[in-house]
């Protein structure tokens, strides 16, 4: 496991950042708090605050 810290603060960020990681075979989370989302999910993204 990897951790990385990311800041995303438009919706063209978010939109980047969905494409780059939709190409990856393997499971990408992000974790905001005590929420853990799916990366590849745009909905989840936009969900976190």
């Amino acid at each position: 496991m990897k951790t990385v810290k990311i800041n995303i603060n438009t919706i063209n960020d978010v939109k980047n950042f969905v494409s780059i990681v939709s190409r990856c075979d393997y499971d990408v989370d992000i974790v905001s708090g005590r929420y853990a989302i799916d990366a590849k999910s745009i909905m989840g993204i936009f969900s976190l605050d």
